[in-house]
């Protein structure tokens, strides 16, 4: 399922760049054209890693939903599957990507048990396609249980969901604190694509960088400057939510 972002698709950049590359050629500016189609690249691979890993994220959401729900249905069903199935009924109808996401990963797990396979491989199918860390730690709690006892069960889940509460009043926070530097970046990395665009559509800038190769070779360092500069803050603070939560 797609992930609702702020950010612009990956499939938008590379073909705005490719668009002013196209231009670049055809009026005699074939470095900044050359430029423009790698710079297309970098921001498709770019942003299609940072709206998989908001992917992700959603996911993570949609697990502590679901941890709760299944603490309180291994309260009343204490077996694997069962209280799995019953809590997997808190995320169907839900049209939040991580909710469906996770959905579907769970009743594939169920129904690669119903069908013969070991719980482990089961559990270890559904982290697979998740790759979500903290449903790694259910999965690791749920292939123990036949070592435990109830209480035990019961323990390891209350502090795993207690864990995901807590990460979810820190993605709270952390959104409000960083929500001023990240609104800042963003636009910073807008107006260097704008101040780009007109430099290659404007006729009077193009005239002037398309004149020399030392004038496109101007334009190609600033930009790199500029776009590298916001990029690398962008991946700072990136960091920091990710050490946060």
């Amino acid at each position: 399922a797609g992930v609702k972002t702020n950010s612009l698709p990956s499939w938008l950049a590379l073909a705005l760049a490719w668009v002013l590359a196209l231009k670049a050629f055809v009026t005699g500016g074939s470095l900044i054209g050359a430029y423009l189609i790698g710079v297309g690249l970098v921001l498709f691979t770019y942003l299609s890693r940072r709206n998989s890993a908001g992917g992700r994220e959603t996911i993570t959401d949609a697990v502590g939903e679901f941890v709760a729900a299944y603490y309180s249905a291994h309260l009343v069903i204490p077996t694997i599957f069962g209280a799995r199935d019953e809590a997997s009924k808190t995320l169907a109808g839900s049209k939040h990507p991580g909710h469906i996401q996770l959905q579907a990963a769970v009743r594939r797990a169920l129904d690669a048990f119903n069908a013969g396979k070991m719980t482990e491989e089961a559990l270890s199918q559904m982290v697979a396609e998740t790759r979500d860390p903290y449903l790694g730690q259910l999965a690791f709690i749920l292939r123990h249980a036949s070592e435990s006892n109830q209480k035990e069960i019961l323990g390891a889940l209350r502090d795993l969901s207690e864990r995901l509460d807590q990460r979810a009043r820190l993605k709270d926070k952390s959104r409000v604190a960083l929500a001023l530097v990240n609104g800042t970046v963003r636009f910073l990395q807008a107006a260097n694509g704008v101040v780009i665009a007109l430099a290659v559509l404007v006729p009077f800038w193009w005239n002037y960088y398309a004149g020399a190769f030392s004038h496109q070779a101007i334009l190609m360092i600033g930009a790199t400057v500029a776009l590298g500069g916001s990029w690398y803050f962008e991946e700072q603070l990136a960091q920091i939510r990710e050490r946060v939560l």
